[in-house]
């Protein structure tokens, strides 16, 4: 994408079961210079305007920078993300794992994921009392920079209900919200998280919606209709940490359902929405990438294990809810059998092909390359195919280079190995 700014059309969603962040970011084609941010589809904000143009690309004073091509005169400032000291034109990364450890009866890996070398995290996959909105279980986890700046995070999913006739939700353990669009959502996310975040700009994610279209359906009922939609969207906004300037971004796709009937004595609405788990962001500001970003987002793969072990769950929990849906109104269990579903097909919809699975980092370029690994599951991984040399190092991170003349040993202190393509 970057340069000729071109959404590779064989890239799909790729959800992740409910942990991918993925899920909700699908492919975007990120605007990488002032002009393109400024006239980008789906932006709310004033078009041309020169403030405008600088809020989702980099900054007008900076320049665009390309995550994955250190060659760019910005490739110090992303260097400084994936490791200290590494040559011009060398990425670093390595692999995280985000552990299920108390879901089942021994811990679990329920997702990898390439980030910068030397990043922490923490968090995972937890399960109690309290997430019994969605199944008794639910994702927080993040990734942060050494100097903890810079971060990027898997944020719960969130389960809603809003009605007129004053009833309380309908699904055990689930709150009633005002929230009736994604972007009032969102904002509540940012200012939840970030108390004195201050909204910049929303836009809609067209590109993320259009792989849930088949959520999108309007049914009639004997007394009314039910409707069912995807929202996705985006939410840029700042803040200030430590007294300094920060930018972060907050991307989600929400499904809603309206019921509404009308026996005679006016017309009664009941919405419920879910929010799939939304994919935050934050640096600097004037260093929010958001092309580095959506890089990361990418390398995410499920655990296989991990996702049967979890549909099991999911489906008897969704048995159980069946059951009980039956004892009610038929207007009232259609609508809990219809967000039941919706929940079960999200989080294993775009799981059938492993190639969707299993994209890396370097799909953001429009393409990636395979590479023989004995010691990745699999025996392969797939990289950037922008640089002419991959390697992986006895830590277990790879590095990414155009230097053919480059040597772990001599330039990082490690031992490690020239990784050759697959055929």
């Amino acid at each position: 994408m970057v340069g000729e700014k071109k959404c590779d059309e064989e890239v799909s969603l790729g959800y992740q079961s409910f942990v991918v962040v993925a899920a909700m970011l699908a492919i975007a084609c990120w605007p990488q210079n002032d002009t393109e941010a400024a006239g980008g589809a789906g932006s709310t904000g004033t078009e041309n305007s020169p403030a405008e143009s600088t809020r989702w690309g980099a900054t007008a004073e900076q320049g665009a920078v390309d995550p994955m091509n250190a060659a760019s005169g910005a490739a110090p400032k992303m260097q400084s993300l994936t490791g200290k000291g590494l040559p011009p034109g060398v990425m670093r990364f390595e692999r995280a794992v985000i552990v299920d450890a108390g879901g089942f009866e021994q811990p679990l890996a329920a997702s990898t994921l390439f980030i910068p070398h030397g990043w922490v995290t923490q968090g995972g996959v937890r399960w109690g009392s309290e997430f019994i909105c969605t199944n008794g279980y639910n994702i927080d986890w993040s990734a942060a920079s050494p100097d903890g700046l810079t971060t990027i995070a898997i944020f719960p999913q969130e389960k809603w209900e809003l009605n007129n006739y004053g009833a309380g939700p309908s699904t055990p353990g689930c709150a009633s919200a005002p929230y009736t669009t994604t972007k009032d959502y969102l904002q509540s996310v940012a200012q939840r998280r970030r108390p004195d975040a201050r909204i910049l700009d929303y836009r809609r994610r067209p590109d993320i919606e259009q792989p849930l279209a088949n959520f999108n359906t309007e049914t009639p009922m004997p007394l009314g209709t039910s409707r069912t939609w995807v929202e996705a969207g985006e939410i840029l906004f700042a803040y200030n940490e430590r007294g300094r300037d920060m930018r972060g971004s907050v991307a989600a796709a929400v499904v809603f359902s309206l019921m509404q009937t009308d026996a005679g004595m006016g017309v009664m609405s009941a919405l419920t929405a879910m929010a799939l788990p939304a994919y935050g962001v934050t640096a600097p500001d004037g260093q929010l990438n958001l092309g580095f970003f959506e890089a990361i987002r990418r390398t995410i793969q499920t655990n296989p294990l991990w996702e049967q072990r979890i549909a099991g769950h999911n489906t008897a929990i969704n048995r159980v809810a069946l059951e009980e849906s039956g004892k009610r109104a038929d207007s009232i269990a259609r609508s809990n059998a219809e967000i039941s579903r919706i929940r079960e097909d999200a989080w294993n919809s775009y799981q059938k092909s492993a190639d969707r699975r299993a994209r890396e980092f370097g799909e953001l370029m429009r393409g990636i390359e395979t590479y023989r690994d004995t010691d990745a599951p699999g025996g392969t991984v797939e990289l950037s195919h922008n640089y002419g040399h991959a390697w992986r190092l006895n830590d277990g991170s790879y590095v990414l280079t155009n230097a053919a003349d480059f040597e772990p040993w001599r330039d990082l202190g490690l031992e490690g190995r020239k990784l050759e393509t697959s055929e």
